[in-house]
């Protein structure tokens, strides 16, 4: 439970006192700022949003594990096929007690109580003040946002509860997301957000156009194709962003900050940090460094990575098809096993071979080696990612598409995705395009599960997930009868929505649980 103390961290010990030594004892704390008397500068309202800044990087970790291993971009590598924390997620064999699911949903909640810290007690009487207030209604609505479509009925906390109201009964979907629409457009049309001077530039602050371009994809998940449609056609029309010229690192530190970031939260070299695991997610996506063998020129990639997310073979086939195997973005996103061999990078004569992994490695999440501050850990400070410029010309076609509203736009905005992809333009455009598109672009970036869900594909698509898993031998060759679960697999009416988490449903009696869990 949050205490009414910022910037401090008290433990009480218990006595008993007498009345007489109470008055004696009264005395006030150093060290500490209340509440009445935080929040009233400038400055307090700067250290109050960067809390939301800072809580916001906790998000992505879990975020990455849940929505990826749901989705059948890529399986769930690691030592051993007992890795359960990984394995009952790509199997769909977890439960509510599951450890990431609790850290996605409370650190969400975190944002949400940071926000609602910032917005009940930060006044308007500045520049500075009133764009805190926007910036938190954005992470409010972003922090929601993950909660409804994942969660479907997470409680409405509008503001910060007291002892009294921490049971919240199950909230209302549409009421939920009217919150949601209302928070962004509230923020976006305050005048009080960044906005880029160009293109080119970049800043680290939430813009007018993020927010409004988590409002156009809060819409689209809303089957509210008008309002999608005009908001990211106004996004895209502002020309404040473009996509990034090199995608072979769009994601890696190479690429940070570029013209097509939406929003990313900056991370710098912290001496006092090289051993923390707060942050891990890069030793986990990186190629498993120790069943590896590194021949000359490859020093310039890590060596230390765990490889807990390998491409799975249907987003290889489908990048082949639509691409070939030469294809530009195939190449920047995966590379076969042949292709690590021919780069001087193998297995290791020692080992018997690679748990989950069908003869393919991320390329498009590699780490460098000159990134690494330490080796085991794999301390890296890459920016992590939100959302990019190509996903608002994808949700943008999309909404046209679904609304019937303008197929020339449609095809313009997916052609200009395809057009960075050097594929060839198309001449109409259709939801099976779109799809494609999305699958392809946003490879491995937490969007996969969540449109097949919304899409009505979940079902089918996933029904066979980690009922066969591969495993990839030194020669190249890949056998999957060496582990099978007759029970993994997506289940209609269940995996439409994760549990809420049995922490929450231990001490909340006015929770109703999610379907079948």
């Amino acid at each position: 439970m949050k205490t009414k103390y910022i910037l401090s961290s008290l433990f009480l010990g218990g006595c008993l006192l007498t009345a007489s030594c109470v008055d004696k004892l009264d005395i006030g704390q150093h060290g500490v700022t209340t509440i009445d008397d935080f929040y009233k500068t400038d400055n307090d309202a700067e250290e109050a949003i960067m809390a939301c800044y800072n809580e916001w990087k906790t998000v992505y970790q879990p975020a990455f594990w849940i929505k990826n291993l749901l989705s059948d971009d890529c399986y769930s590598g690691g030592e051993s096929w007992t890795a359960a924390s990984a394995q009952q997620l790509s199997t769909y064999t977890f439960d509510a007690s599951f450890g990431n699911i609790s850290s996605l949903y409370q650190n969400l909640f975190n944002v949400v109580y940071d926000a609602n810290l910032i917005l009940e007690n930060v006044g308007e009487d500045s520049d500075i003040k009133r764009r805190a207030r926007a910036e938190a209604k954005v992470f409010r609505a972003m922090a929601y946002i993950k909660l409804i479509s994942l969660w479907g009925t997470p409680p409405l906390v509008d503001h910060v509860l007291s002892m009294s109201e921490y049971a919240l009964p199950n909230g209302d979907p549409q009421t939920l997301w009217n919150f949601v629409n209302t928070d962004l457009t509230e923020a976006a049309e305050s005048g009080d957000l960044s906005e880029k001077a160009n293109v080119n530039d970049w800043t680290y602050r939430i813009t007018k156009q993020f927010a409004q371009a988590l409002l156009g994809k809060a819409y689209v998940y809303q089957g509210n194709y008008s309002n999608a449609a005009t908001v990211l056609d106004e996004v895209i029309s502002s020309q404040k962003y473009d996509l990034y010229d090199d995608f072979e690192n769009i994601q890696t530190t190479k690429g940070e900050a570029n013209c097509e970031s939406m929003f990313e939260s900056n991370y710098v070299y912290d001496a006092n940090q090289v051993n923390s695991m707060s942050d891990m997610i890069w030793v986990y996506v990186h190629w498993r460094g120790d069943m590896l063998a590194f021949n000359e020129p490859t020093q310039i990639y890590s060596h230390g990575g765990w490889g807990f997310f390998n491409p799975t073979k249907e987003a290889y086939d489908a990048f082949v098809a639509e691409e070939g195997v030469d294809g530009y973005r195939l190449n920047a996103s995966i590379k076969t096993y042949q292709q690590m061999r021919d780069m001087g990078i193998s297995l290791n004569t020692a080992i018997a071979y690679m748990y989950d992994n069908a003869g393919y490695f991320s390329w498009k999440y590699r780490v460098y080696e000159e990134d690494v501050i330490n080796l085991y850990w794999l301390r890296c400070p890459n920016n992590t990612r939100s959302m990019r410029y190509a996903e608002v010309l994808l949700l943008a076609a999309e909404a046209h598409v679904q609304g019937g509203i303008d197929s020339g736009k449609a095809l313009q905005y997916i052609n200009k995705v395809r057009d960075r992809a050097r594929l060839a333009p198309l001449g109409s455009v259709t939801m099976d395009d779109i799809k494609t598109e999305r699958r392809l672009e946003l490879w491995m970036e937490g969007c996969r599960y969540q449109d097949l869900v919304r899409w009505g594909d979940a079902a089918t698509t996933l029904a066979n997930r980690g009922k066969e898993r591969p495993a990839l031998f030194e020669d190249g060759h890949v056998d999957w009868t060496l582990q099978t679960n007759a029970q993994a697999g997506f289940k209609a009416n269940k995996h439409e929505l994760l549990p809420f988490p049995t922490a929450e449903m231990n001490v909340n009696g006015n929770m109703t649980q999610n379907p079948n869990y």
